[in-house]
């Protein structure tokens, strides 16, 4: 056993006996060592660094390529870690607690920076961070928070000795994740889900130490690839651990998964003698959706007429007739539903999940709201995706653990989203649209969160795909900087997108919209890395040209910055109550009468952020 694995096993055992008549004392503890030791590592595996210790190395690119996902997939998973233990600790008790959680994880992200900034970096290169690290490492030390045994391994060397390390690392990880497990099993208060969760936890943690033992093994002191090693070689060594490691190209997936296939996408626009309806349904037949049920059918073995056909538009942000922009307009729901009967499905539902919304307003349920905009028809039956919930294991990922029956019993899957800004993701299209499908999407973005936002929709994606995604483009895409609560003035580009891929899907729709996805958005980002990217596999059907008159959320510097600052504001902004549009007060009244200062911000951001429908702007 080595020096770190042993003083770090004393130190478990040491809180043990201190703790013995009081376990729920030592979970706690327990609870901040992993948030700290999970921040820290998060900090020290990011993806920036790695990216740049690898490019050092004299390595085939192929054999790079497959030690950078496996890397990266260790740092996700670490990611999720920090984020679901800092929820569950969260559940635990009240405004001291939480001040100690964000100090206990300020101070692994400050560790987890200066360790990696000696282990990775020169003097020479970063001669200030260099000696910052360095200085905060002793401060660490003096105060006992650095045990010797690790400060001496902060050094600068072979990339190696880095993957032995942490081999040492992870296992001090997996003993106390093991130890929560064992506590958690002696206690029987911590809810199931908790507990699915810890077990889940310490398995990765196995995981991680065969990754880095993997790479100790493959590497020289020099950082250069043994005799032998092949790209081959290790990509089926990093299979046996786990495929999830290996870059989406190398991973042998299902035949029929369609995310990050690319393949066509269809976009049709219209000129002014086309109305909406008629060009909708020339982007049903022209993009394949009939030949798509067909072979979904012979895949399954049944008819198409047996079919279990689910959709799921876009239209819970709706707050007013007035300003139709943030959803999907009702006549095109009924007439997608209207082409699948013809098709001869006649068992179609529409699923939609409530928002944060409904915290505010009455009537917010999901048969209300599309009762409201007039979404009725024979031809579907509505399922509130809220009321739908059941227990769903995900093979990746972590923090959820719920879909609805409806999504998740269909044979055949329909993303049906809405073209809209969002200051923090850039736009909202068919991958972004799947919020809703599991739990409510604001469980997900404060910070008791237990996963984050993009993460829950890679989990859907990768386990429950759609089979088919439509985007709406037509009339009043809501742009600027808050497009996604809507904007009465909004451009109306004429265009339909759709395709087998929903993930091409927004690609191509981005790209039109001159939105930089991969770089700005989390979703894309997350789903880039979950699927890979279509983009060279991708064929533009139809009209391939930039959207004209249609401005993102940084379209100049006032709005970038205030994009820059949308999701921290939002997260610490009382759980949303001042970021609501000027909801139609007939039909959606308060819960509960705000008082002078919330009408106050509201009326502020609604003025600011053109959610005011006034006479002028109605005409």
């Amino acid at each position: 056993m080595s020096d770190v694995i042993h003083g770090f096993q004393k130190d478990l055992n040491h809180l043990a006996v201190k703790l013995a008549d009081r376990p729920h004392d030592e979970m706690v503890a327990l609870f901040m060592l992993a948030l700290e030791r999970e921040e820290l590592v998060a900090v020290s595996y990011r993806e920036s660094l790695m990216r740049r210790r690898l490019a050092e190395f004299d390595l085939d690119p192929e054999i790079r390529e497959l030690i950078r996902s496996a890397l990266i997939w260790i740092w996700k998973d670490e990611e999720m870690h920090t984020i679901y233990i800092r929820g569950a600790i969260l559940e635990l008790g009240g405004p001291l607690l939480r001040a100690k959680v964000l100090v206990t994880q300020f101070a692994g992200c400050l560790g987890g920076w200066a360790g990696s900034t000696l282990q990775h970096t020169r003097w020479r290169q970063t001669p200030l961070s260099r000696g910052l690290a360095t200085l905060i490492t002793l401060v660490g030390a003096l105060f006992g928070k650095v045990p010797r045994d690790v400060a001496d391994k902060l050094r600068y060397g072979p990339f190696r000795n880095f993957c032995l390390f942490n081999v040492q690392a992870e296992e001090t990880a997996r003993l106390a994740w093991a130890r929560v497990v064992t506590l958690g099993e002696q206690l029987g208060t911590l809810p199931a889900h908790h507990m699915a969760a810890f077990r889940r936890i310490v398995d990765d943690e196995v995981r991680h130490q065969n990754v880095f033992r993997l790479l100790a093994e493959m590497l020289d002191e020099r950082d250069q690839a043994l005799p032998g090693t092949t790209a081959a070689w290790l990509a089926e060594r990093i299979r046996q651990v786990d495929v999830a490691f290996l870059p989406f190209s190398w991973r042998n997936r299902e035949a029929d998964h369609p995310i990050g296939k690319g393949g066509d996408v269809w976009c049709l626009e219209a000129g002014s003698d086309l109305d909406g309806t008629a060009l909708f349904r020339q982007t049903l037949r022209d993009s394949g959706l009939a030949e798509q049920l067909v072979a979904r059918a012979a895949v399954l073995g049944k008819p198409v007429s047996q079919l279990r056909v689910v959709l799921k538009p876009a239209f819970m942000m709706g707050y007013h007739r007035r300003d139709l922009s943030p959803i999907i307009e009702p006549r095109l729901i009924i007439e997608l539903a209207r082409f699948l009967h013809e098709q001869g499905c006649p068992k179609i539902t529409v699923i939609e999940g409530r928002n944060i919304y409904s915290d505010f307003f009455h009537n917010r349920e999901v048969a209300e709201v599309a009762r409201y905009f007039g979404i009725e028809s024979p031809h579907f039956d509505l399922v509130d995706a809220s009321l739908d919930q059941v227990e769903h294991n995900y093979p990746r990922g972590l923090g959820i653990g719920t879909i609805s029956r409806g999504w998740r019993d269909a044979d055949f899957r329909i993303s049906f989203g809405k073209l809209r800004s969002h200051a923090s993701e850039q736009l909202l299209g068919t991958v972004a649209n799947l919020e809703g499908i599991g739990m409510r999407w604001d469980h997900f973005i404060f910070l008791e969160r237990h996963a984050a936002y993009a993460t829950v929709n890679m989990m859907i994606l990768d386990d429950l795909p759609p089979n088919f995604a439509l985007l709406d483009a037509f009339s009043k895409t809501p742009d600027g900087l808050v497009g996604v609560m809507g904007r009465p003035w909004a451009p109306s580009p004429r265009r339909f997108y759709a395709g087998v891929d929903a993930l091409a899907v927004d690609v191509v729709a981005g790209r039109h919209a001159g939105a930089e996805l991969t770089r700005d958005s989390s979703i894309m980002k997350a789903a880039l890395f979950w699927f890979g990217s279509p983009d060279e596999a991708v064929t533009v059907r139809g009209c391939d040209r930039p959207l004209s008159d249609w401005c993102g959320p940084y379209s100049n510097e006032v709005c970038t910055l205030f994009s820059l600052l949308s999701l921290p504001v939002y997260e610490y902004s009382g759980r949303g109550q001042f970021f609501v549009p000027q909801m139609d007060g007939d039909a959606f009244p308060p819960r509960d009468m705000p008082g002078p200062f919330l009408r106050l911000g509201r009326w502020i951001v609604q003025t600011l952020f053109g959610l005011r429908l006034t006479r002028e702007r109605e005409s």
